[in-house]
């Protein structure tokens, strides 16, 4: 007979998309921030207040549209609920929303202990208020999610008109001056830079009165906490350099590009899209020296440390695109192939912007490693560099800069040869077919503008050949043309001397990058010999003997509760795990000491799939581990020893873990000698400053971790014979692969 069953939710799903989803308190408040935007907000104030003291809190003030009880009810507590979704909802606020997935809300868990809301919708005369203490969830895992209770209350004080107040309070982290400005900062790229003139208006404030005082000796409002958060940055740099402007229309079947240098305009092409986007601009500029020398000034801070290309979505920045060493288009990779020809994010600031649904390109949940791969993904970052990223490395590098002919230049001032400028657009375009150019648009000035881009030497260069020719005498011509060969050359060197200047600049600093990496290597690895065979002895033996304690402990309580019939049902998970960490510190420990060990003698032939998925169930690893089914059946019987295993796919969680992964996939291959298994994570990848080539060194780590837990996987693998190798070809985060032999 059949029946219908259905799912419970456990308490502990609180800390899933809490805490541990939302790992970033900055991120944390960027979520409510756009919570606060989503709801019809025109102006939303951050306030900190008694941060030195225990009933420290921050207040998210809004005034967005509220809500009534009934909306807190069927919306708010209604977990992975979102209006947003909703066509109507996007039409009743007049503006596309910036998240939908119904759990920004649990961002303040990762904020605080305690969370107050107060609402007030503008028909109503009283506010709703409600308290959630995020403790209650935490007692028991077997509690449901929905029996735990949410205090109500009505309120009449806080809110007068409409409007959404949410304070957090017990806070979990100190918030000193600089993570204040750091998150001030943060807010300053949050939001994107042509919002105020493209969306409906929205003020983001933040207010420390703590800092009143010292903000009062501040002379720069950069360096001040308090205030209305600014960004003005592509103001600072637009009439200082070359920009590309590239839209593509709402309806997916146009793209614009309009290209201007120093605030004059160019040209602008309309053609037909060949890609399945819709509804994406990007604005890219090149900055040279002035620019960076302005931007410096201005913003206090050099634009390579300040960041690259930044992502948004309806008018929200999308984390990490943009982030300094976060280069997901590949654009120092491509530079490092042509430098002289290519840009590198060094020279580059610009923003992709996506407005509406536009549903296939969708954040991770945790929201800070971008989008969810797919296809579209894929043809964003081919839009980026055939129209964008190429265009303008063409115009600043081959036309500007090197030039076009002087012929054709005289001819086109003259208007000889006006015709033939689209040829420029051509060079410049080289990806856009003529069939497919709806409309070419010329500023009849182009050549005068190339012409006046390039040095003083070849403009005399230039007028001296027009005097040659006008002398009509063969030998003076013949003269002047190899004066403007010899010009043209000499000016070709001092830009390849100024390539290569910076190519040094770049070595240098990653030099000096990895000089520091390498002088924290030596001090931990002077550290652990510095450290005797009988302190780690001794050191182990204390750890043994703690754990034989606990496992113990956790015995006598099963043979007490046996006895006097007590049920700690409840506890068996908890002292479950407790007891595994217990075995699993004994089992090194007894591996350790046993001074006639041997590989061998220790090893399984055994399959590694099943040895995975036990172990894996059994020791709960703090983020998702899955194998891969459809590689499954290749795997046969492989040499390797169970518990070094162990502790190897513990170090690679962890250093998964520290790279703000979510997830590891794990699949299997098969090589000559035996399989492969892929280990691949979504976190960020190894950091631009990283000697890939050393990352299996023990102590080389860039960053605060010892630099042990790859030297472990390596060590442990090449000890039943096999090999780890990193593989730098893969771009969605980090993957080793480790060969293991199979077993003959």
């Amino acid at each position: 007979m059949e029946e219908l069953l259905h799912f419970k939710v456990s308490s502990g799903l609180k800390n899933i998309i809490g805490r541990e989803l939302i790992n970033d308190k900055y991120i944390a408040i960027f979520e409510l921030v756009k919570n606060s935007y989503d709801a019809g907000a025109h102006q939303v104030t951050i306030r900190f207040d008694a941060l030195d003291a225990p009933d420290s809190s921050i207040t998210i003030l809004d005034d967005g549209n509220g809500m009534s009880k009934e909306d807190i009810i069927s919306k708010w507590l209604f977990v992975a609920y979102s209006e947003k979704r909703n066509p109507s909802y996007r039409d009743k606020i007049k503006r596309s929303v910036a998240g939908a997935k119904g759990v920004g809300r649990f961002s303040c868990d990762r904020l605080g202990e305690d969370v107050t809301l107060i609402s007030k919708v503008l028909t109503e005369n009283i506010g709703h208020k409600i308290y959630i203490n995020w403790s209650d969830f935490e007692r028991n895992s077997l509690d449901d999610f929905a029996d735990i209770d949410v205090r109500y209350s009505v309120d009449t004080s806080k809110i007068k008109t409409k409007g959404t107040c949410i304070t957090i309070s017990r806070l979990r982290e100190n918030w000193t001056r600089s993570d204040l400005l750091a998150l001030k900062k943060a807010l300053t790229q949050l939001v994107n830079p042509s919002a105020t003139n493209d969306y409906d208006p929205f003020e983001i404030l933040l207010r420390v009165p703590k800092e009143d005082e010292r903000d009062a000796n501040e002379k720069e409002d950069r360096n001040k906490v308090n205030g209305k958060i600014d960004n003005n940055i592509f103001d600072i740099i637009n009439k200082k350099t070359t920009k590309i402007a590239i839209n593509i229309s709402a309806d997916g079947k146009k793209v614009t590009t309009e290209l201007n240098d120093r605030g004059t305009y160019l040209f602008k092409t309309i053609e037909k899209n060949e890609f399945s986007l819709c509804n994406i601009s990007c604005t890219l500029f090149f900055l040279n020296q002035a620019a960076k020398t302005n931007f410096t000034r201005i913003m206090g801070v050099e634009a390579k440390n300040y960041g690259s290309i930044f992502v948004y979505k309806n008018g929200f920045r999308v984390y990490p695109y943009g982030e300094p060493g976060r280069d997901f288009f590949d654009i120092d990779q491509r530079k490092q192939q042509g430098y002289k020809r290519f840009f590198g994010t060094r020279e580059l600031i610009g923003q992709i912007e996506i407005t509406g649904e536009n549903n296939n390109l969708v954040e991770t949940s945790s929201r800070n490693n971008g989008f969810i791969s797919s296809y579209s993904l894929t043809e964003l970052k081919t839009f980026f560099l055939e129209y964008a990223l190429k265009p303008l490395e063409k115009y600043v590098v081959q036309i500007a800069q090197w030039g076009v002919s002087d012929n054709f230049l005289d001819a086109a001032r003259n208007n000889e040869a006006f015709n033939d400028i689209p040829n420029i657009i051509k060079k410049i375009k080289t990806r856009s077919k003529e069939e497919s150019y709806i409309s070419i648009d010329v500023n009849h000035n182009l050549p005068q503008i190339i012409s006046d881009y390039q040095s003083d030497a070849s403009k005399a260069a230039r007028e001296l050949r027009k005097l040659a020719i006008n002398s009509n005498d063969d030998d003076i011509i013949k003269k002047a043309e190899e004066v403007a060969r010899h010009t043209q050359n000499l000016e070709r060197r001092a830009r390849e001397a100024s390539y290569e200047t910076e190519i040094t600049q770049e070595r240098f600093e990653k030099s000096e990058a990895e000089l520091s990496t390498t002088k924290k290597q030596v001090g931990l690895l002077t550290a652990r010999a510095n450290l005797t065979a009988q302190d780690a002895i001794d050191a182990m033996h204390i750890m043994k003997g703690y754990a034989d304690t606990i496992d113990s402990v956790i015995s006598e309580m099963y043979e007490v509760a046996k006895d006097e019939k007590v049920d700690i049902s409840s506890l068996l998970p908890y002292l479950s795990s407790i007891s595994q960490i217990c075995e699993k510190i004994m089992n090194s420990y007894n591996l350790v000491m046993r001074t006639n060990y041997s590989a061998g003698s220790d090893n399984s032939h055994d399959d590694i799939v099943k040895f995975i998925d036990d172990y894996l169930n059994t020791s709960s690893p703090p983020l998702h581990v899955m194998v891969d089914d459809n590689t499954r059946d290749i795997v046969g019987n492989v040499k390797f020893n169970p518990l070094e295993f162990s502790i190897v796919l513990d170090n690679i969680i962890s250093n998964s873990l520290k790279a703000n992964a979510s997830k590891i996939i794990l699949s299997f291959d098969e090589y000559a000698e035996g399989i492969v298994i892929h280990c691949q994570d979504d976190g960020y990848g190894l950091k631009n400053s990283t000697n890939s080539s050393r990352i299996f060194e023990a102590g080389y780590t860039t960053t605060e971790g010892t630099g042990i837990g790859l030297n472990t996987v390596e060590k442990y693998i090449e000890k039943i014979g096999g090999k780890v190798e990193y593989n730098p070809d893969y771009k969605n985060g980090f993957e080793i692969l480790l060969y293991l032999k199979s077993w003959t």
